[in-house]
């Protein structure tokens, strides 16, 4: 099968939609599909095109065996709302203008909408060639544009919304990474003929070795440490956090380790503080460590907007047992997943009073974060790389018509490899 992804972020991107998509890509190939991946240059988490790709329009690479098209895409350092709308738009041109490889037509054309320009473009390519069109909903991105008052026009986000509508109204098949989010692309797309299906994110492969690298010989765990590894940016409202994390009156520190749109306001806040640390974005090898080690993974999500999603950095957490300290609302995906699942603990935002006392119940009773490390564990084969992918391979076989590769052609094509 001939398949397409299109995506902002791939390797060597880090945090975000790139592991994943990567990921995605290698597993495709290694089933013995011709995958092609159309993406930007790298520039995340840090914002900033490398020099050698500043001003280049186009360059087609190959990645483990995989042909990459780069598109251009105009990356701002500040994440105004202004400059987003700039980006997205930059990188819509790119795709429609570049996004094709030459002599190819794929069996299904695959795109992630984190960015309203992906799922824009998909509607535009193959056109006349009957090529059928699986979008991921992974965020409502103007939505949350709106509810952060990064766009603060509404006029334009109703533009932007109706363009949004249009776009998942014309692919073929429609996918969203939880219940609450298929709820919410079904009013939004309303009855339109298509298929949409809820599948959740996977804990990728790289990500998976490494753990079971490690498991046999993982460090005992710190006493009274929490860490925040992923995504620094407006949603997660890290720095409201902090700021009430370093009134407490505990023994716990906070170690973050990420980057994004909220980094250097982070970093200027942390420096006066005690209990609170900052660090760059590490390796596979340091990362996994640090999650063995600390007593509690920290995942935050702002009040008051439409976190319909679980958080991706849910799932490493999951994989190394690493009890979970759930900042949001009760009723989000996220805070109903970690009181269902059992291995950790759900606080609102502004509950601080509530936050210190879980935090001391904690570190005065060391059974309760041993029992949700076996929770966490246990719950991690739910979100397991092959069960999650295969699902995606089925549905494009469902789309397609295609049959999957035969066992003999696999083993040929893995020999190859």
């Amino acid at each position: 099968m001939k398949i397409h992804l299109i995506t902002n972020l791939f390797h060597p991107d880090e945090l975000a939609g790139a592991s994943l998509y990567t990921d995605m890509a290698r597993f495709f190939l290694a089933r013995g599909h011709d995958v092609r991946v159309t993406c930007t240059f790298p520039y995340y988490p840090a914002w900033k095109l490398q020099p050698n790709d500043e001003g280049v329009k186009l360059r087609e690479e190959e990645f483990e065996g995989i042909p990459i098209r780069r598109v251009s895409m105009y990356v701002p350092s500040e994440a105004s709302g202004l400059k987003r709308m700039m980006s997205d738009a930059s990188f819509l041109w790119s795709l429609i203008r570049r996004a094709k490889f030459a002599d190819w037509t794929p069996d299904v054309v695959l795109s992630a909408c984190p960015m309203l320009s992906q799922c824009v473009a998909q509607r535009f390519l193959y056109q006349g060639k009957n090529v059928p069109r699986l979008l991921i909903v992974q965020d409502f991105v103007v939505d949350a544009a709106l509810e952060l008052n990064i766009l603060n026009a509404p006029g334009l986000g109703w533009g932007l919304r109706t363009m949004e509508r249009w776009a998942l109204r014309s692919a073929t098949t429609v996918s969203t990474i939880s219940p609450e989010m298929l709820n919410k692309l079904r009013d939004c797309i309303g009855k339109a003929d298509r298929k949409m299906i809820f599948i959740p994110n996977w804990i990728h492969q790289s990500l998976e070795d490494e753990i079971c690298r490690q498991w046999p010989n993982k460090p005992p765990r710190k006493q009274s440490q929490l860490m925040y590894s992923g995504n620094v940016g407006v949603k997660q409202g890290l720095p409201d956090f902090v700021d009430k994390f370093a009134g407490l009156s505990t023994n716990w520190r906070l170690r973050i380790q990420g980057g994004g749109a909220e980094r250097d306001r982070l970093v200027k806040r942390t420096e006066q503080l005690d209990n609170v640390m900052m660090a760059d974005v590490s390796g596979e090898d340091s990362y996994v460590r640090s999650l063995l080690e600390t007593s509690a993974c920290l995942i935050t999500q702002k009040p008051g907007v439409s976190a319909k999603f679980l958080p991706s950095k849910l799932l490493p957490a999951l994989a190394t047992g690493t009890p979970v300290l759930a900042v949001c609302e009760a009723d989000s995906p996220l805070g109903r997943e970690v009181a269902s699942g059992g291995y950790g603990a759900v606080i609102h935002p502004d509950d601080t009073d509530g936050l210190a006392s879980i935090l001391n119940a904690w570190q005065c009773d060391a059974s309760l974060l041993q029992a949700f490390e076996l929770a966490a564990k246990e719950r991690s084969d739910y979100f397991s790389r092959d069960r999650i992918l295969s699902i995606y391979e089925q549905e494009f076989v469902a789309m397609t018509g295609v049959s999957l590769p035969k066992p003999a052609e696999l083993a040929s094509s893995s020999a190859a490899a």
